[in-house]
């Protein structure tokens, strides 16, 4: 769309990475395209499910066992990199820190960012209770219970953390009601 300075604009062959690609639908667009995508997931067994289930439907994509801040992929590799609601999952400011220092490692040079976040009024952390600034331990919402997220508290928050490792970083806020639950999410997009 029209909402960014500095669009992400892919050149034909573009490599793609999605950290925490889940079953792979983000990368979908990206496989539909022709581009070469990779994904990680945080277990070797999920990861070739991910990889099985992509090839089921007709494509190929390079899945691995990888973490945000331990990446199975030579540096400056890939022209985009999606990290789509697993930064959250850093438990200190100092992983968080690290995990984008990891990703900008594999980035090309020119190589885009592209986050999604857990927002400040995210449901998730409606009822969460808060170890240390920024630091959140899920309580009666799902699975995750018990576990510890970090959250951007502002968008100028995101956007400074990230401008220590890229540029023309641009960040957003989309907020949205979904079967009554108020869903907050923090957007960010950087170049290398």
């Amino acid at each position: 769309g029209k909402y960014l300075k500095h669009p992400v604009v892919l050149k034909e062959g573009a490599r793609v990475l999605d950290v925490g690609c889940g079953f792979g639908n983000n990368l979908l667009p990206f496989l539909v395209r022709g581009y070469k995508c990779s994904g990680t997931e945080v277990t070797s067994v999920m990861a070739k499910q991910t990889q099985e289930i992509l090839a089921q439907r007709g494509f190929s994509a390079d899945i691995h066992f990888g973490l945000n801040r331990k990446l199975p992929f030579k540096d400056e590799t890939f022209d985009l990199l999606l990290s789509i609601n697993v930064i959250h999952y850093e438990a200190s400011l100092e992983n968080v820190t690290a995990a984008f220092s990891e990703y900008r490692r594999v980035l090309a040079k020119g190589g885009k960012l592209l986050l999604l976040t857990v927002g400040p009024k995210h449901a998730i952390l409606k009822e969460a209770k808060i170890v240390k600034p920024n630091v959140y331990e899920i309580h009666n919402y799902d699975f995750r219970d018990g576990s510890c997220f970090f959250g951007f508290d502002k968008k100028s928050f995101l956007k400074e953390c990230l401008e220590k490792d890229f540029v023309k970083v641009e960040t957003g806020r989309v907020k949205e009601s979904l079967m009554k639950v108020d869903l907050d999410f923090l957007i960010a997009v950087g170049e290398r």
